[in-house]
């Protein structure tokens, strides 16, 4: 693998195999997407939380080999996956490890951070929703 691309973030120190595991996720994500598109909502969280347990692998795996940068991208993309799948703690819990990472890039740190928000935000109201559905259903 390439030492030190001109673009990008580096992959040294990754084998075949994590290749074959970043395709397999983008084909889970597509096929998410799919059956979202199809109106199958609990199909397409299940093949999001199958990519969200692989993006953490691959993070775990740059963290091994000292690529940080590219283990951010798979930790907030695993973030992303638990969030889409429905399980908004998972995904606030990878989000508040990013940003406890003293060298996070500023930009990523904001976005992460925005995106942090957004889901407190979202898990909020749907705890609120969830209360007056509750509520409503015992009267």
């Amino acid at each position: 693998m390439s030492q030190s691309p001109t673009h990008g973030i580096g992959r040294q120190g990754l084998d075949p195999a994590f290749a074959a595991d970043e395709a397999r996720k983008s084909e889970l994500l597509l096929a998410a997407q799919l059956l979202r598109a199809q109106g199958q909502p609990e199909s397409a969280a299940a093949k999001l939380a199958e990519a969200a347990t692989i993006e953490q692998r691959l993070g775990d795996q740059c963290a091994a080999v000292r690529l940080r940068d590219k283990g951010w991208v798979h930790q907030f993309s695993a973030a992303s996956c638990w969030a889409q799948a429905g399980n908004f703690y998972q995904a606030i819990t990878l989000c508040d490890e990013l940003l406890a990472q003293a060298d996070l890039p500023e930009r990523l740190h904001n976005r992460v951070r925005d995106y942090a928000y957004q889901l407190r935000t979202r898990r909020a109201q749907w705890y609120a929703d969830l209360s007056l559905a509750t509520a409503g259903a015992e009267s």
